[in-house]
Formats: C-alpha cells, sequence, structure tokens
C-alpha cells in the first residue's frame, strides 16, 4: 500500500480510537466531577503528575528510535527489549522508593501509598513496548487503535462501577492500571515479535538507538517541566483543593488537543520519516498543520464562548467558580496547538537534539513566568502561560520550522488565517445566538449557541476549503 493510504487509514482509525477514548474520558471527568471532592481530583492529579514524569524515563525514547529508524535487525530489537526492560524495574523501583520524598515535597501524607501502589505500571508497560513501536513501524494503526479502544472502555466501566460503590482516589488507580495492563497482554499478544534471551555483542551496534532515545527522552523531560509546571507550581503553593478546580479546568480545556493532535502526529511521525531528505515535507507539514488549524480553532473559540453553559452541563452548578479560567485557558490552548506538531517533525528528520535545546530555552522562561501569575491566583498563572506563548511563537516557527525544513513565513500564515477568521466569525454567532436566548434554561442556551456556530461554520469552510471538503467526504489528500 502507498504511503498516502496508509496515512489516510492510519488517520481513520486513529481517529476513532483517539475519539472514543476521549469521549470516554470525558464522561468519566463528568462522573467524577459529580462524585469525588475537588481535593480528591487534585490529589489524583499529583499522582498523574509524577507518574507521567517518571513514564518519560521508562525506555528511554527507544521505541520511537526503532520507528524512526529506516532498517532495524532482529537482533537489536531483542537486545534493546532486555535494556528496556531493565531500565523499567530500575524505574520502578526509584520511583517507589522516592514515594516519600515526593509526599513531603507536597506536604500531602497520602500520596505515598498511592503513588506506591501504581508504580510497578512501568514493568507493565515495558513488556510490550517493543511490540507497540514494532506496530507503528508497520502502520499497523487500526490494530492499535482497536487494543486502546478496548482497553479504555473497560477501564472507564471500572472506574464507574468503584465510584458508584463509594470508592473515591482508588477508583481512578484501579482504572489506570488496568488499562495498562490490558494494552500491554494484547499488544504482546497481537505482534509478530518475540524477545529472544540474548547478550548484547556490541554496545557500538546500539548506539545509535541510544543516543536517539536519550535525546528524545531528554527532549521530552524538559517539555514535561514546561508543560506541567504549572500543575507542579498550583499544587505547591495554592493547594490540592484549588489544584483540583485548575486541574478539572485543564483537562476539559486541553481534551480537544488532546483528541486532534495526537491522531495525526502519531500517524505523521512514522509518515515523515519516510519522506526524510525530500523536498515535499515542508509541504506535508504545512498541510498538516492547517488541518489541525481547521479542527482545533473552533473548538476552542467555542469553548471560550460558551464555558459557563458548557461548565454547568458537565460538571454542575458548584464548578461554575472555574469559569473564567476555563475561557482564558482555552485562549492558551489555542496557541499551543499551533506549534505541537513540531515536535513529531524534529523527532521524524531526527533532530531530536534540536528539541531538547528549545525544551532547555523554555525550561528557563516558563517556571518564573507561572510563579509571578500565582500572586494573582490561578486566573493569573494561565494568564502568565498565554502571554509567554503569545511571544515565544516566532521564535517556534524560525528556530523549529524555518531552520530545519525551510518553512517561510508567510508559508505558515497561511496555513491558520483561513482557519482562525471562520472560527471568529463562528464564535461571534454563537455568543450572539448565547445572548438571545438568555431566558431559556443552558443546557437549551448551549444546544442553540452549538448549533448556529457548528452550521456556520461547516457552511464556511465547506464552501472554500478543499481540505474541509475531503473531510466532510471522509478523505485526507495531503499530497505525499
Amino acid at each position: 500500500m502507498a504511503i498516502k493510504q496508509q496515512a489516510i487509514k492510519g488517520v481513520k482509525w486513529t481517529s476513532a480510537s483517539t475519539i472514543g477514548r476521549a469521549v470516554i474520558q470525558l464522561i468519566q471527568l463528568s462522573v467524577v466531577a459529580h462524585y469525588l471532592s475537588a481535593e480528591s481530583i487534585g490529589l489524583f492529579a499529583l499522582v498523574q503528575l509524577s507518574l507521567t514524569f517518571c513514564q518519560l524515563f521508562s525506555g528511554f525514547g527507544i521505541g520511537h528510535a526503532i520507528v524512526q529508524k529506516q532498517t532495524v535487525s532482529s537482533r537489536h530489537v531483542s537486545e534493546l527489549f532486555w535494556v528496556n526492560l531493565w531500565l523499567s524495574f530500575l524505574l520502578t523501583a526509584v520511583i517507589y522508593f522516592c514515594a516519600p520524598l515526593i509526599s513531603l515535597l507536597f506536604d500531602q501524607d497520602s500520596l505515598q501509598q498511592h503513588i506506591e501502589f501504581v508504580s510497578v505500571v512501568f514493568i507493565i508497560t515495558a513488556l510490550s513496548r517493543i511490540h507497540l513501536a514494532l506496530l507503528h513501524k508497520k502502520l499497523a494503526f487500526e490494530l492499535v487503535a482497536k487494543i486502546e479502544l478496548s482497553s479504555a472502555l473497560i477501564a472507564f466501566i471500572t472506574v464507574v462501577v468503584l465510584v458508584l460503590q463509594g470508592f473515591s482516589i482508588e477508583a481512578l488507580l484501579y482504572g489506570y492500571l488496568i488499562s495498562a495492563i490490558i494494552q500491554s497482554i494484547l499488544f504482546y499478544a497481537y505482534s509478530s515479535f518475540r524477545p529472544v534471551i540474548v547478550r548484547i555483542h556490541s554496545w557500538h551496534e546500539i548506539r545509535s538507538y541510544l543516543s536517539f532515545g536519550i535525546n528524545q527522552t531528554g527532549s521530552s523531560t524538559i517539555n514535561y517541566f514546561n508543560s506541567q509546571f504549572d500543575i507542579i507550581i498550583v499544587g505547591k503553593l495554592l493547594g490540592p483543593e484549588v489544584l483540583g478546580g485548575y486541574s478539572l479546568a485543564r483537562q476539559f480545556c486541553f481534551r480537544p488537543a488532546m483528541v486532534i493532535n495526537p491522531v495525526f502526529t502519531r500517524v505523521a511521525f512514522p509518515i515523515m520519516s519516510k519522506l526524510q531528505g525530500s523536498t515535499r515535507l515542508s509541504r506535508v507539514y504545512c498541510q498538516l498543520t492547517h488541518l489541525l488549524a481547521l479542527l482545533n480553532f473552533p473548538l476552542y473559540v467555542a469553548l471560550f464562548v460558551l464555558a459557563e453553559p458548557i461548565v454547568q452541563l458537565f460538571f454542575g452548578a458548584h464548578w461554575l467558580a472555574i469559569v473564567p479560567t476555563v475561557k482564558l485557558m482555552a485562549c492558551w490552548c489555542i496557541v499551543r496547538s499551533i506549534i505541537n506538531p513540531a515536535g513529531a517533525l524534529l523527532m521524524a528528520i531526527g533532530r531530536v537534539s534540536l528539541a531538547l535545546k528549545w525544551n532547555l530555552f523554555l525550561l528557563c522562561v516558563f517556571p518564573l513566568a507561572i510563579y509571578i501569575g500565582t500572586f494573582y491566583g490561578v486566573y493569573g498563572v494561565v494568564l502568565s502561560m498565554l502571554i509567554m506563548q503569545l511571544l515565544l511563537l516566532p521564535l517556534s516557527w524560525y528556530f523549529l520550522l524555518n531552520q530545519t525544513v525551510h518553512i517561510s513565513v508567510l508559508a505558515f500564515i497561511k496555513a491558520l488565517i483561513s482557519p482562525a477568521i471562520m472560527a471568529i466569525i463562528a464564535g461571534v454567532l454563537a455568543w450572539i445566538t448565547l445572548q438571545l436566548s438568555a431566558s431559556y434554561l443552558y443546557w437549551q442556551q448551549l444546544s442553540l449557541a452549538i448549533f448556529i456556530g457548528v452550521v456556520s461554520y461547516c457552511i464556511m469552510a465547506y464552501k472554500t476549503n478543499v481540505f474541509f471538503q475531503n473531510i466532510c467526504k471522509g478523505k485526507i489528500s495531503f499530497e505525499v
């Protein structure tokens, strides 16, 4: 099958999985918001924060290195499997014994036992990490999508049943582990790779894998701090109860990008890897950016305009205090989504060292901005991140896009301008509808405003945009 057809099939199946999992997670978030306290939600956010950090070191990017390499020998794959597994055992021990320190850092005694309980997840995922990488390398997106969606559904059912039985944060922890176990078993079972016990004949031969993985891990680690410093600082300085509301708003606002962007970046990474050195790569990247903007911009504009009825519908009236945070965070997410695909591009062309340097630079500026924002509460934190993201956008284009695959500023702006204009017009029409229906119930207001916004955006996009026409027809026509 040609790359173009594989890309289209990959987008369809990854879309189905990602959208399905996002819907499941959104329903789970709504259930949790109605049954658990802000403190419990904030405490789980701290557990996730710790685990996400440690996951960056799980495997040291070996899986990505396997996907990026044009050819990989079976002996190297087995050697890398055992290296990855031993690293995961070491990581599990580290996170287990560091749990008291993490608990002390955030001044939450119960945090220790929760982290210790789920620390085994790194060994569970290590058993199938290489298998998943090989499935991605073969562009087996359909199989991966079905496995991820099935595990998410079973984990969701587990969480809901346990929450209804009176469990608190434990319900979320059990769901987290069950999802990891099911994925690991199925990735292993459906991959043709079976590791054999081998000695590493030459570290020199696998050094390129480890070098790529270490650079990618270093970049991801720094990027983690850049993207999670708000959670760290809010949790430390403002407490778990404030973090609970902030985390709820953050998870909800991040959901559109977490649904849309991974669909295309996961597919784009192996596709762009096959186009290394081709003059078509910059054109394909601009098309990818344009497509993401077509989908992201209207969703975030809608979230900004309709924040109040959305929060009331999904989380209840007792969470209306987070509406201003949701609105400002929607603006931040729009800007953040613009440069998000650059990570996949840099990995595809083997420039992970550049990503590492860029994220080191961000590490120097973001924490200070967030810390200053805390003096003005949660709203100040989000505002500081929005301002910083806007200031860094031109630098992101120049160093990550122009200096790597020679994307001009005009080509970059052209990819964004049309979706932005259409989203703003649709958002204004939705806002007017919201004002005119002020006497209606909140869910009626929301339904009318969404209907007007969606219809107006779709009409504009279908009449003027070829990409959107192809989406409506179930086709993604990248020029590859």
